[in-house]
């Protein structure tokens, strides 16, 4: 199978997803990544589009769209810091939001799925390690391959309102567990 901007993919038996090369991403600060499509085989014509455009518009995101997820990742942070300082854990120290990056590395990985539930829109996540949270990382979703629509740690879902079952967080990027 061939999608524009990825070639020819191979399809993984085991999980039914299809995967791709691996290819540059400029906003992931030029990280190589491998593209996992699942679902594509089961989608309609409409849907199939949809992903090839996610992909296309995430391969050319400008990486200014992570800045404007900082505060938010910031926030994801300190919600961790705390915590762990509560457990009297070790906490990385990041003053400053404009710091996270240096402590962020991108996965090398990139998740295309349909959302299951809500908008079925066609969704991209990265899972990336962090230094404040070893464990769950940090997970940044993309919707349509555009914005940045969920972050936090690795849960799986495309949306926090998935994640939360509470549809009013739908357009919340990242949703406090504290």
């Amino acid at each position: 199978m061939h999608i524009p901007g990825l070639g020819t993919l191979e399809k993984d038996q085991e999980n039914g997803w299809h995967i791709s090369q691996t290819v540059v991403v400029p906003a992931l600060n030029q990280q190589a990544c491998t593209f996992l499509l699942e679902g594509y085989d089961d989608a309609d014509e409409a849907t199939k589009t949809a992903y090839q455009s996610a992909i296309t518009h995430f391969i050319a995101l400008d990486p200014a769209v992570l800045n404007k997820a900082e505060a938010e990742i910031f926030a994801y942070y300190q919600d961790t810091a705390a915590y762990r300082k509560s457990e009297k854990l070790d906490v990385v120290h990041i003053a400053t939001a404009a710091d996270v990056w240096q402590h962020i590395q991108f996965g090398d990985e990139a998740l295309v799925c349909q959302r299951p539930n809500g908008d079925k829109t066609v969704y991209i996540s990265v899972e990336c390690d962090c230094d404040w949270e070893v464990e769950q990382g940090l997970q940044i979703v993309f919707r349509q391959g555009q914005a940045i629509s969920k972050l936090g740690p690795f849960d799986d879902f495309m949306s926090n309102a998935d994640a939360y079952g509470e549809p009013g967080l739908d357009k919340v990027i990242y949703q406090s567990r504290g």
